[in-house]
């Protein structure tokens, strides 16, 4: 099974990303078409540029984290999910497309029930969905002409043109995502439109937000029940930052932390499954593949394979430290996808989520509780999404344990 895996995600002459027309997302593009976005886009994801997009996002964290601990004043027990999001929409849409919104403490509902909206569009959750969802991936030159935007995909993309273009009426220089696409449109050539371009905001909007918000609350949850890991998590911040400032910079340091995320990345993944279509006729482990065969790989299954994970049920984040790094199979985990189709923004997402972790865990204490657990929302095979993280908080102070 790893074998047949690892030739779908790793080659690069077989068998390709399926190709449909919904939102140009890069990586639902192939042949020149994807390699002109990536290539476009790559540079915004150096290791410079996250540095710039995270130095915001410590601001954003600060005041989530505030807003938290008035909260817990009121009732200690505390469903982080709709945080969560506002914290990462917040994030993005302060990095991506240079607004100031406050989504974490409840407002801007219009823009929070907005950017929801593309995931509730974009998810498998009726008989009609799943149809269309079908249709599109067996017809995909039919959905080219056809073209398919989702309401809040197309309010989404203008508002980025929108941005764009009022930016370039008063020839302004933020610094941030936008201006990076409005650099893109001056060189782009075909392939790539100005549609494309545009839709890249949105694009943004879909990888970084839901998933984010996602992984932050189970983590939350798992940190909560294992406080075994929790203790270790604070050992190391001890350890290695102390009562310093915790910043984007001193969590490099943080190894444990990491691999807390990469196992709740393991048990929790958002994407459902990953997809491949075949080029040519071919023969992969013994089985024949036709050209034209969308072969799909559902991403929980790997993860909780005993044969790549041993004891898959257990929350074991030990199993990703550096010294353990040989016992992990290429190709088997795999929530941001695999090969050359990697989400471009994966050491990004890291980063963002290790960063509000950190001043998460030195200024609280997790305690579950009876409400606590993670009960995926009905009916949505495109993403594990899920509509509670319920733990309950308590004031820590870092120094004094």
């Amino acid at each position: 099974m790893h074998q047949f895996m690892k030739r779908l995600l790793s080659s690069k002459g077989t068998f390709c990303s399926t190709e449909i027309y919904l939102v140009h997302i890069p990586y639902l593009y192939r042949g020149d078409t994807w390699r002109a976005l990536r290539k476009l886009l790559s540079p915004t994801f150096t290791s410079g540029k996250i540095k710039s997009m995270l130095d915001p996002i410590e601001g954003i964290a600060d005041s989530t984290l505030n807003y938290i601990a008035e909260k817990a004043k009121e009732n200690p027990e505390i469903n982080f999910k709709p945080i969560m999001q506002g914290f990462s929409l917040d994030s993005i849409n302060k990095v991506a497309f240079g607004l100031e919104t406050n989504c974490h403490l409840g407002e801007d509902k219009e823009l929070f029930e907005l950017s929801k909206g593309i995931f509730a569009d974009l998810s498998i959750t009726t008989p009609a969905m799943n149809f269309l969802w079908n249709f599109f991936f067996l017809f995909p030159e039919v959905v080219k002409h056809i073209g398919f935007w989702p309401e809040a995909a197309v309010k989404i993309r203008k508002m980025t043109k929108d941005i764009m273009n009022e930016r370039d009426e008063k020839n302004v220089q933020v610094g941030d995502f936008v201006d990076r696409l409005r650099a893109f449109k001056k060189v782009a050539v075909a392939p790539i439109t100005d549609e494309m371009i545009e839709a890249q905001g949105m694009v943004f909007l879909l990888a970084g937000f839901e998933t984010t918000a996602n992984t932050l609350g189970s983590l939350i949850y798992h940190v909560a029940t294992y406080p075994e890991v929790q203790e270790k998590i604070i050992e190391e911040i001890r350890d290695n930052i102390g009562s310093d400032d915790i910043t984007h910079e001193s969590i490099s340091t943080l190894e444990y932390l990491e691999a807390c995320i990469m196992e709740t990345l393991r048990v929790c993944p958002t994407p459902m499954e990953h997809d491949r279509t075949c080029v040519n006729d071919c023969i992969v482990n013994g089985i024949k593949v036709k050209k034209g065969v969308r072969i799909m790989m559902p991403t929980l299954p790997a993860h909780l394979d005993p044969e790549f994970f041993p004891e898959p049920e257990k929350y074991q984040p030990e199993r990703f430290l550096k010294e353990n790094a040989a016992n992990v199979i290429p190709y088997t985990w795999r929530p941001f996808g695999s090969g050359n189709r990697v989400c471009i923004a994966q050491r990004f997402a890291m980063m963002e989520m290790k960063l509000f972790f950190a001043k998460f865990m030195a200024k609280f204490k997790l305690i579950p509780t009876e409400k606590s657990g993670l009960v995926p929302e009905p009916g949505n095979y495109a993403f594990f999404m899920y509509n509670e993280s319920i733990a309950k908080v308590e004031p820590r102070t870092l120094v004094e344990e």
